[in-house]
């Protein structure tokens, strides 16, 4: 059954702004839209209209996000409201319902659809598809993942909107622009208003001073409140966060995120408001209900030593915990059931989790060079979490005193524009294999031209064209650098799979198919592990083991792991080291610079669970923290996954991977829907 088309007014129940009006009429002319907007603005609705479009042309859409629970989030979101039958969801180790009409996915997920289908087509992957959403487009400047996005809009066919969803960025017009250029056809929507006006505050462990004159309405400067900046300078010590808690309950300024620069301190600070009660007797009960519920379905909850303070309106939410209780703070905060969870920065780009108050425990935090002052991007990620539409009528931004920083400072921040996208365009030997299995050598070099980065140099060359670009001598700036090498890169990665012989004649040999199907950091290497016999013949929680050594990270320092690789998992491993040590050296050979290092500190701990060992047991030979396991243990499910549905790979190894993801993919390790 179809939806009938109907007006955005039929749609909605509530009037529309003119930056969402503008939108949808840009839509319905054929468009694609850019939509630069505040957090909480309502840039959700433009996309939930082209949804209905597509349902009553009986077309599909296909919804991005950066991040599995955001992709989680919007599952549960769009199944409720149009039928769990037309929702599907694909977040690499997850498939749900995959040719739904509206199919939820990570962005990895959609650019890797793209690397199947030719220059320009609507072939298997996108058939039927009129609309992508990119939730989140400002991702791109994320250095690690930010190609991705990149590569998802260059790689789109364009007779396939792009409805693209981004914060307020400085240089949106040359985004636009350059959508423009590599996609088709796209209108740039902007609006820096509020409709949930910010009111910035500071605390100094006595009382609230207003930071600003008036509410900040815009992303755009406002004037500070000088006499806040006169009276308050440095402080020698931070305001106990029991103070602040109660200063905000005092007010009326909760439900509240308070966001701590490290997982210690998360959990210092709830620790700190242990004797405050925020909630009413009958929240306490509504708590005791839903926990009952929850723990029937995720038994990992039910003995959580953060339990007592649920009952008190307090909660913690960092990568450290486990998933399962993550979700359960989730859910109980949009509930109204938390009142103040304490929180590390990744909260504020994961799941909308609106607050009426947010609190930042500093404006500094730690970094690799030291202290360092946020951006203004991180600023407005977590300001901008603040304030309910519909619920409330002023949001609220309140930084706490700290010795690193001054009122001036905070002002400075809270006043400071948005900063630009960037480019993180990146070769890598995927890009190489997926892009030669379909196109030729010549189209791939006009893909790599398309680069985000390569259009702002072109920009920039075009309004100097009289002169010359760079002086003799002069540093190269990082775009230039970027743009210089990105060819280069793919032309030396090319040679190293000709090495390997997953290339002849530029065109992937049966093993080249097999490693383009393969989505690991380094997949060459696993690629190579896997054709050069390191993982034969081992039984299904070896091959784990293995698995966990070729995805896993170095562990941060003073983390201990005092479970070993067992019986053929060790020698298999060393066999790996080998694979990766000669492969730097043909990579040196080549100038290539691509990580080859093997981490197996972890692969003892992923052996043992996938041969049966219960959580506690597991946890008990490390002192990682649960949800770093758990994450561990996700990337080796991912990996697995991928190595039984990978091509041209001999039948009982892609079997040995299957029952590997069977036998680790149980609570807490599942995901969570």
């Amino acid at each position: 059954m179809t939806v009938a088309a109907r007006p955005p007014e039929e749609l909605f129940p509530f009037p529309l702004d003119d930056f969402q009006l503008e939108a949808i009429s840009r839509i319905d002319e054929g468009h694609s839209v850019l939509v630069c907007a505040p957090t909480g603005s309502g840039k959700t609705v433009i996309a939930e209209y082209a949804i209905h479009q597509a349902l009553a042309r009986r077309k599909r859409v296909f919804y991005t996000t950066p991040l599995k629970a955001l992709s989680n989030q919007k599952f549960r979101d769009l199944g409720a409201a149009l039928g769990p039958n037309r929702v599907g969801l694909l977040t690499g180790d997850i498939s749900v319902n995959r040719d739904a009409d509206v199919v939820v996915m990570t962005t990895e997920v959609f650019r890797n659809m793209l690397y199947g289908t030719t220059l320009g087509a609507v072939e298997t992957n996108l058939r039927d598809v009129q609309f992508v959403v990119l939730d989140e487009v400002h991702y791109m400047n994320d250095a690690q993942r930010g190609t991705v996005w990149e590569e998802s809009i260059i790689y789109c066919p364009p007779q396939v909107q792009l409805v693209a969803l981004s914060a307020t960025v400085a240089n949106a017009n040359d985004m636009a622009a350059w959508m423009n250029k590599v996609h088709g056809d796209t209108t740039l929507v902007t609006s820096t208003f509020r409709p949930v006006p910010l009111r910035f505050h500071f605390f100094d462990g006595r009382r609230l001073s207003a930071l600003m004159r008036k509410p900040r309405i815009t992303d755009t400067k406002q004037r500070v409140n000088a006499e806040t900046g006169k009276r308050l300078r440095r402080w020698e010590m931070q305001p106990d966060p029991d103070a602040a808690v109660e200063a905000l309950a005092e007010d009326g300024m909760l439900p509240a995120i308070y966001f701590v620069f490290s997982r210690k301190g998360c959990d210092q600070s709830m620790l700190a408001c242990s004797r405050l009660q925020l909630l009413k007797e009958e929240e306490v009960d509504q708590v005791e209900r839903f926990l009952e519920r929850y723990a029937a379905e995720y038994p990992s909850v039910a003995d959580h030593p953060h339990l007592p303070y649920l009952f008190r309106g307090l909660a913690v939410h960092h990568a450290g915990q486990l998933p399962t209780w993550k979700v359960l703070v989730e859910r109980l905060f949009q509930a109204g059931l938390v009142k103040v969870v304490f929180a590390t920065e990744t909260l504020a780009a994961g799941i909308n989790m609106p607050a009426r108050t947010t609190v930042l425990s500093s404006i500094t935090k730690r970094s690799d060079e030291g202290h360092r002052t946020l951006s203004a991007s991180e600023f407005l990620q977590m300001s901008g979490r603040a304030g309910r539409r519909g619920m409330d009528r002023v949001g609220n931004v309140v930084i706490v005193a700290s010795p690193y920083q001054t009122v001036a400072e905070a002002q400075r921040l809270a006043t400071a524009p948005p900063d630009p996208l960037g480019s993180h365009f990146t070769p890598t030997y995927g890009m190489v294999l997926n892009l030669l299995q379909r196109h030729t050598l010549e189209e791939c070099e006009f893909l790599i031209s398309r680069s985000f980065g390569q259009f702002l140099e072109d920009q920039r060359r075009a309004r100097r064209p009289n002169r010359r670009t760079r002086r003799e001598g002069a540093p190269i700036h990082r775009d230039d650098a970027l743009i210089a090498n990105n060819w280069q890169r793919f032309l030396r990665l090319k040679d190293v799979l000709h090495h390997y012989g997953y290339l002849e004649n530029d065109h992937p040999t049966p093993p080249g198919v097999t490693a383009a199907a393969l989505r690991a950091a380094h997949e060459l290497m696993v690629a190579e592990s896997l054709f050069d016999g390191a993982l034969d013949g081992l039984e299904p929680a070896e091959f784990a083991a293995v698995a966990t050594a070729l995805v896993a990270e170095e562990l941060r320092r003073a983390a201990f792991v005092k479970a070993m690789p067992a019986r053929n998992a060790a020698p298999a491993i060393q066999h790996v080291v080998r694979v990766a040590r000669e492969m730097r050296m043909i990579q040196r050979q080549h100038r290539v610079e691509l990580e080859t290092r093997v981490y197996a500190d972890s692969s003892g701990l992923t052996q043992m669970w996938a041969e049966g060992a219960d959580w506690d047991h597991v946890m008990g030979f490390t002192n990682l923290d649960e949800g770093d396991v758990v994450r561990i243990f996700r990337r080796t499910v991912d990996l697995l996954e991928q190595i039984h549905h990978a091509p041209m790979l001999d039948e009982s190894i892609r079997n040995v991977a299957r029952e590997a993801v069977e036998a680790m993919d149980r609570e807490p390790v599942r995901e969570v829907m």
